[in-house]
């Protein structure tokens, strides 16, 4: 079940005031230069080995994309290679639509 992989962003912002928490924008540069998440870090997403090697298995991890979807598939991946990882729900457009 993916769905408890998940995370809001009200508790994003929580570790984050903590310190306890890596985020990562899996997004293209480009994307991410656009426009992310404050504290969001840019490790694009891709299907090679390297882009594990990105983090600490010891680590809460936090991905975040556009909408979900590519941070869940990225976090399903991370999980079965035994990383703490969630996706942040709704990516950086929901960060977006509670701005407003």
């Amino acid at each position: 079940m993916i769905y408890r992989y998940v995370i809001t962003l009200s508790e994003l912002k929580r570790l984050q005031k903590r310190g306890a928490v890596v985020l990562a924008d899996v997004r293209d540069k480009k994307s991410y230069e656009a426009g992310h998440v404050p504290g969001a870090v840019s490790i694009p997403y891709t299907e090679e080995a390297g882009f594990l090697e990105c983090f600490r298995k010891g680590d809460l991890i936090v991905l975040c994309c556009d909408r979900g979807n590519l941070s869940m598939r990225a976090t399903v991946r991370m999980r079965r290679a035994g990383y703490q990882a969630y996706s942040l729900v709704g990516g950086y457009e929901g960060y977006l639509r509670c701005q407003k």
